[in-house]
C-alpha cells in the first residue's frame, strides 16, 4: 500500500529522538529528517523552539494528502500514534490483550518513571563539571548526598524490577520485553536501556553484575539490526559537545 502521508522528523543528538527513526524504519516508512545539533552547553538549539514552543525534540510532522498537519511530541505518544496507525501489516500486533497492555505500560513507564531518574543523574553529573574551582567541589558535595538519598536508590529499584522481568522473558525463551518478538516496549527502552549499560556505568560501576538479566537483554537489543542501522545512520552528528 503506497503511503500517502508525508512525514517528518525533527531529530537531536543525544536525545531519545533515535527510537522514532527506529520504528519509522521498521514500519517501511519513508521519512524526511531534520537534523538539529546540542549547543556546547549541551541545549537543544533555538531552532527547535520553531517547531515546537517547548523546543524539544523529538518532534514527528504528518502531513495528510488533503493538507491536514498532524504535529506529534513525547516520544512514548508518537511511538503509540504510530502503531497504531501504520502498522499495516500487523508487525507489532500483539499475541493477546495482556502483552498488548503491557507494551502500553511500558510507553508511559519508560518516559514517566524511568527516564527521569537518568535525567536526574545527568542533570547532577553535569553539576559538577560546569562551575569552576572551590563552586564545583561543593556542588560534588551536594549532588553525592543527592544522588545516595534519592537518585541512586530509585535507580537500583527500578533496575531490580526491570531485571526480574527480564529474567522471567528468557525464562520462557524470549529475548524481548514482552511477549516473543520485537515491540514498542523494546524500541521505548532501548535509550535508558543503552544509556545505563554504557554511560551509566561511570555512575553505577556494578550494574552488570547486579543486573545479568538486564544486561542479557541489553546485549540482544544491541544487536538488533534495525537499531544497529539507525546507529550508522546518525553516527557522525552522535558526538558530544560536552565532556562528561
Amino acid at each position: 500500500m503506497p503511503q500517502e502521508d508525508k512525514i517528518v522528523v525533527h531529530w537531536l543528538n543525544f536525545s531519545r529522538a533515535q527510537r522514532i527513526i527506529w520504528l519509522l524504519d521498521e514500519l517501511n516508512l519513508s521519512y524526511e529528517l531534520k537534523i538539529y545539533e546540542r549547543t556546547k552547553e549541551y541545549r537543544a538549539p533555538k531552532e527547535l523552539d520553531e517547531v515546537h514552543p517547548l523546543g524539544k525534540s523529538p518532534v514527528v510532522e504528518i502531513t495528510k494528502p488533503d493538507g491536514e498537519v498532524i504535529q506529534l511530541v513525547e516520544s512514548g505518544w508518537i511511538v503509540q500514534y504510530l502503531l497504531e496507525n501504520y502498522d499495516v501489516d500487523g508487525k507489532f500486533k500483539q499475541a493477546n490483550a495482556q502483552d498488548s497492555n503491557q507494551v502500553n505500560y511500558f510507553l508511559h513507564y519508560t518516559e514517566g518513571t524511568l527516564q527521569p531518574l537518568l535525567v536526574g543523574l545527568l542533570v547532577n553529573q553535569m553539576a559538577t563539571k560546569v562551575p569552576p574551582f572551590p563552586a564545583n567541589w561543593i556542588a560534588g558535595a551536594v549532588v553525592k548526598g543527592i544522588n545516595a538519598k534519592y537518585y541512586g536508590p530509585e535507580l537500583e529499584k527500578n533496575l531490580k524490577y526491570l531485571n526480574g522481568i527480564a529474567a522471567a522473558q528468557h525464562a520462557k525463551g524470549s529475548k524481548y520485553m514482552v511477549g516473543n518478538k520485537l515491540s514498542g516496549a523494546d524500541i521505548i527502552l532501548s535509550f535508558p536501556i543503552v544509556s545505563i549499560f554504557t554511560t551509566g556505568r561511570s555512575v553505577h560501576p556494578t550494574v552488570i553484575q547486579e543486573f545479568p538479566e538486564l544486561y542479557k537483554y541489553y546485549q540482544n537489543l544491541s544487536q538488533e539490526k534495525g537499531l544497529k542501522d539507525v546507529d550508522e545512520k546518525v553516527a557522525k552528528h552522535e558526538r558530544s559537545p560536552l565532556k562528561l
